[in-house]
């Protein structure tokens, strides 16, 4: 597996993919679209694309629990404008050219009206290109910066954070309450690249101290490398721009060398099972930013009635990764019943711009101009020794959507982070 996801290399794999099936199955210079059979009738087809193996798998199952759920709870009520949803499921692998070939699968082979899901954000830059040169909506799941500059697709919704408006909330918060100085452990592709860009925007407009970084491959397992470095630098708050597995790693083993008593470990993203994983040094010293946690069912009906739902189903609360894809499968079905259509794909689409709904918080929106959902940034404490069960941290801080998501005009042109160098 490429390691680092690179964004050019998943587009040019893309490209041969297309160009190959439009010389094979349908001759020059005809999309391969349209000549796809029209779903079945009667029955509105999504299909769905998550890492159900390598480091974020727990996560990607998560995601297939909450799709699951939202597709069951609208069949339960009738379907949508009449008709039954059916939903199929791949493993993307966590591999570019894997998660295109499944999105090709979806619309060629099992003739899905619209497609969603992945928890890389490069991947989603791959796949939001392909559906729209396909003229077929698609949700992503993940932290993607898809609706940012020349990514940007009529299209294409990202329904997770912006990568940036998660930094912004976490460093924001970290350079007030914790300290200045700060080092990063970054995941080594362009997510982790957003976030740790995020960061040093942030810390110059706080005038922080950005000490240094280093770039870890996805999927590293022994952090100890890079912990000399880290502490010659003597940070205060040590970043960690990764996730899953990898996040869990490096905390075990920061905690093990007790560094996470010499200074504050702020994970930018992190996860329930990651917090659960890593166990009592999972404390005080460390905090994480998640666009949901469960603990929000105390503050919002709304969380509540979600919660609930899920954890009769499945058994325990449910991770931010697949609270996104519920409400991304909510969304387009409401802007179906919106517009009034399940097949109008434009009308579609215009009707998700500028939606309103609240369906597992406050109130929310799409963002008309970038197709962005705006929603609010969750900052939690671990509890240590004193978690039970499920009741593994503290939110400290609830972040405003609006204030983490830069003007229009600026994400048309990806500024300010467009001007952000980062380090070798």
């Amino acid at each position: 597996m490429d390691e680092k996801l690179d964004k050019k290399v998943a587009r040019r794999d893309f490209l041969k993919a297309s160009a190959l099936a439009g010389a094979v199955l349908l001759g020059p210079g005809i999309p391969f679209i349209t000549r796809r059979a029209s779903a079945k009738e009667g029955v509105v087809k999504y299909g769905t694309m998550h890492p159900l193996t390598g480091p974020y798998s727990a996560l990607g199952a998560d995601q297939v629990n909450a799709t699951r759920l939202a597709v069951e709870e609208w069949n339960a009520k009738g379907g949508i404008l009449g008709r039954k949803i059916e939903w199929v499921h791949r493993d993307d692998q966590l591999n570019g050219a894997v998660a295109l070939r499944r999105a090709k699968e979806l619309l060629e082979e099992e003739k899905c009206d619209f497609i969603g899901g992945t928890l890389s954000g490069a991947i989603s830059l791959a796949i939001n290109e392909f559906a729209c040169k396909n003229k077929t909506p698609y949700l992503a799941y993940c932290m993607s910066d898809m609706v940012l500059g020349a990514d940007q697709c009529k299209y294409g919704f990202a329904f997770m954070m912006i990568p940036y408006s998660a930094a912004l909330a976490t460093s924001k918060y970290a350079f007030e309450k914790l300290g200045k100085k700060w080092f990063a452990i970054t995941a080594d592709y362009r997510w982790g690249h957003s976030l740790l860009e995020g960061w040093m925007w942030q810390s110059q407009q706080m005038g922080a101290q950005f000490l240094g970084n280093v770039y870890a491959p996805l999927g590293t397992t022994d952090f100890s490398t890079y912990f000399t470095k880290i502490m010659a630098a003597k940070p205060e708050v040590l970043v960690m721009n990764n996730l899953g597995a990898d996040q869990t790693a490096a905390i075990k083993q920061l905690s093990e060398l007790g560094l996470t008593k010499q200074m504050k470990i702020v994970c930018t993203k992190t996860a329930m099972a990651t917090i659960k994983e890593v166990g009592a040094a999972y404390d005080e010293n460390v905090m994480g930013g998640m666009s949901f946690y469960w603990g929000l069912k105390d503050k919002y009906p709304a969380s509540k009635k979600f919660i609930e739902a899920y954890m009769k189903k499945f058994g325990q609360p449910v991770e931010q990764d697949g609270e996104t894809g519920y409400v991304a499968t909510n969304v387009i079905l409401m802007a179906m019943q919106k517009a009034n259509t399940v097949t109008d794909k434009e009308k579609i689409v215009a009707a998700m711009e500028g939606l309103n709904y609240t369906l597992t918080k406050g109130p929310e929106s799409v963002r008309a101009c970038d197709h962005q959902r705006v929603q609010s940034y969750v900052l939690v404490k671990g509890k240590g020794t004193k978690a039970k069960g499920w009741d593994l941290a503290d939110i400290v801080a609830e972040i405003p959507g609006e204030s983490i998501i830069m003007s229009c005009a600026d994400n048309a042109k990806k500024l300010p982070f467009a001007n952000i160098k980062l380090p070798k």
